[in-house]
């Protein structure tokens, strides 16, 4: 009589041991991409235009926003009060010139901006914006742009590719893998167009737009940085998105692996996090909320840590009792004088 031992050693025993593996592999596989495809579609799909707040301009733009997206967030009368009664009138820019550029080594690729010169002697800061609906429409964008001009610096804002009045190439954002070249191609628009020279370029770049610090790592004459409330640390984030979005953490691997096939790059490919290991002397200013509930400050945290390993040149303003981006309007007094004084001395103006 032949045994379940012996069965499973013979050779029909052990091809059928292989088809039940064989299944119970593509079912894994199967549910690994499955779970990967919701989370990713959920996290990096596109949602391209300026929506509400299409009809913003440098020179004519409010603070209206769809306050209902605050509600999940911890504080958000608060939160939505300190942007709806904020005052932008002091920060309407009397001109703009309207540009159009394309990616550094991509001239396929249209991409939109404001150029704002209050002082044709002053330094300049490129602005990069956040996800989902965004661009340099969006008012804490516009309102960053009045404050760097009242304070005699000039400003590139724009619209990375699929966002704004960018040209649409992509159903997916790739968290900055291809996005930092558009800021790089910002940069040579300013020292083609304009004769700026490497180190009187500047960069800010606020929330999901931290991807492009990239850029910073990759260009040496970009001569200074800031921060806001930015993702800095690809798989901590990727964390945070699970959570917000109600999924275990364990799905970080095929949210990653997914998402990299739809976006048709590797997500953690490039790091921001190279940008404090390459600053070298240039400053960086970080600033973040402590309980900041989008964007763990953990990100800013792990970011200071690695420039001050490498001795570089960091400084930080971490704001107590404030949520995601809301210091530039909470604290505005001092969150323009931090923004202006950096970029003055850092740039050398």
């Amino acid at each position: 009589m032949t045994t379940p031992r012996d069965y499973w050693k013979s050779l029909s025993g052990r091809k059928k041991l292989f088809s039940i593996s064989t299944v119970f592999l593509l079912i894994f596989c199967s549910g690994y991409i499955a779970i990967g495809y919701v989370v990713a579609t959920q996290a990096i799909a596109i949602n391209p235009g300026c929506g509400m707040w299409s009809e913003n301009t440098p020179s004519e733009w409010d603070t209206e926003d769809d306050w209902e997206s605050f509600e999940p967030w911890p504080d958000a009368d608060e939160r939505v009060e300190i942007r709806r009664d904020f005052d932008a009138a002091p920060y309407q820019m009397s001109s703009y010139e309207e540009i159009t550029f394309s990616p550094r080594d991509n001239s396929g690729i249209a991409l939109s901006g404001w150029y704002v010169e209050v002082d044709p002697d002053a330094p300049v800061v490129i602005q990069t914006h956040g996800m989902p609906m965004n661009g340099k429409c969006k008012p804490e964008m516009l309102l960053m742009q009045g404050y760097l001009a009242e304070g005699g610096i000039n400003s590139l804002s724009f619209d990375l590719r699929n966002y704004g009045n960018s040209e649409v190439v992509d159903d997916y954002i790739s968290v900055g893998q291809k996005e930092y070249k558009d800021l790089l191609g910002a940069y040579d628009w300013l020292v083609s167009e304009k004769g700026y020279e490497p180190g009187e370029v500047g960069m800010t770049a606020i929330s999901a737009g931290g991807g492009a610090a990239i850029a910073f790592a990759e260009e040496p004459g970009i001569g200074a940085m800031w921060l806001d409330s930015a993702v800095l640390d690809f798989p901590l984030v990727v964390k945070n998105e699970l959570g917000r979005l109600g999924f275990p953490t364990i799905f970080a691997g095929p949210a990653t692996t997914v998402g990299g096939w739809l976006a048709g790059v590797s997500l953690d490919e490039r790091s921001p996090m190279e940008a404090a290991d390459n600053a070298g002397e240039r400053e960086v200013f970080l600033t973040h909320a402590i309980d900041d509930p989008r964007v763990s400050v953990v990100h800013s945290e792990r970011f200071e840590a690695r420039m001050i390993e490498n001795g570089g040149d960091v400084t930080t303003w971490y704001v107590k009792d404030r949520g995601h981006v809301d210091a530039i309007w909470g604290e505005s007094d001092e969150y323009k004088t931090n923004l202006v004084t950096f970029f003055n001395e850092s740039l050398g103006s």
